[in-house]
């Protein structure tokens, strides 16, 4: 209840101090923004090209695809937006299988996983969190995760064993699995044509960060900023709600409260959050228009996990 009356008021702070918001500094963080997903994307792109050697895949479907799987997990919880991503690039590479996209995905997200560790480990080092004890966070998905590691661990079996029964011939199904991960296996290649990209792309995160602090007025720190990332990280690790919304508000709170008054970083985390949220939802929806001729999201992810139901793995 925290994280959703954490949201609630936020949103009405936001809509209090709408007139003194600096609307340059917002542009220039959604622009930070849009840059992070042209990165994001052609790191993908190359994981993907590296795992359908015959595929010619393009920048453009990379692209495409990448924004509408962002713009639908903005509006859908659970990651629906994968589903997505998945399914726009198989109607592009007709003979990529499911599971090995599926592993592109996976390698996509390997450098975010070792990026966010460090920053919450420099964020416990640096003890930026002072009002933060684990399991109690304000978060209700995360805490009560961390409140009952013991069932956490039994759902994770559950549903993993529950993924071995369910898909059919298991082992083509990871050996096409694997070849999403193909671009791991020469590791010079990674470095250069995905980890190089995306760290830059968590370097406009960082910089979206201070334009976004300094368009509601709170101080433009480095460390503020990196905060509003571990706060971020936090907050969508497990996505009960559409692009983490409740959670990070009342997390920010918590973690910005030596810079600003509650009020104030309020208004800031909700106005960030809804701006991203509406720039994603039009770019999503835009490249999702351009690729499959609509604007149904609805149906595009009914489409993608029939399409993805429907295939066998071997």
């Amino acid at each position: 209840m925290d994280s959703i009356r954490a949201f609630a008021d936020a949103v009405q702070a936001f809509g209090e101090r709408l007139a003194a918001v600096h609307w340059g500094f917002l542009a220039a963080a959604v622009g930070l923004g849009v840059v992070n997903l042209a990165l994001r994307s052609r790191a993908w792109q190359a994981i993907l090209r590296a795992a359908l050697p015959d595929e010619r895949i393009r920048y453009r479907t990379a692209f495409g695809a990448y924004c509408a799987g962002v713009g639908v997990n903005t509006a859908i919880p659970a990651r629906a937006g994968d589903v997505v991503k998945v399914f726009l690039v198989k109607r592009s590479a007709p003979t990529a299988r499911y599971p090995a996209l599926a592993g592109s995905l996976v390698a996509e997200t390997l450098f975010d996983f070792v990026v966010a560790s460090s920053l919450l480990v420099w964020a416990l080092w640096a003890g930026v969190l002072p009002g933060l004890r684990l399991p109690r966070v304000p978060a209700f998905d995360l805490s009560l995760a961390l409140a009952h590691p013991w069932i956490t661990l039994g759902v994770l079996v559950v549903l993993t064993v529950a993924a071995l029964f369910l898909v059919r011939r298991v082992r083509a199904f990871w050996q096409e699995f694997g070849r999403g991960l193909t671009i791991l296996r020469t590791p010079g290649r990674y470095l250069r044509s995905v980890a190089a990209y995306q760290a830059l792309g968590w370097c406009c995160r960082v910089g979206g960060a201070l334009f976004f602090l300094s368009a509601f007025g709170i101080p433009a720190t480095l460390e503020n900023a990196l905060i509003v990332q571990v706060a971020g990280s936090l907050g969508g690790l497990f996505p009960a709600t559409p692009g983490g919304l409740g959670p990070k508000q009342a997390l920010l709170v918590v973690m910005l409260a030596g810079s600003a008054g509650r009020t104030d970083v309020l208004a800031f985390s909700a106005g960030m959050e809804l701006t991203l949220l509406a720039a994603n939802a039009a770019l999503g929806l835009t490249c999702l228009a351009l690729m499959l001729r609509h604007l149904r999201f609805r149906e595009a992810i009914a489409q993608a996990r029939s399409d993805r139901g429907g295939a066998t793995p071997g």
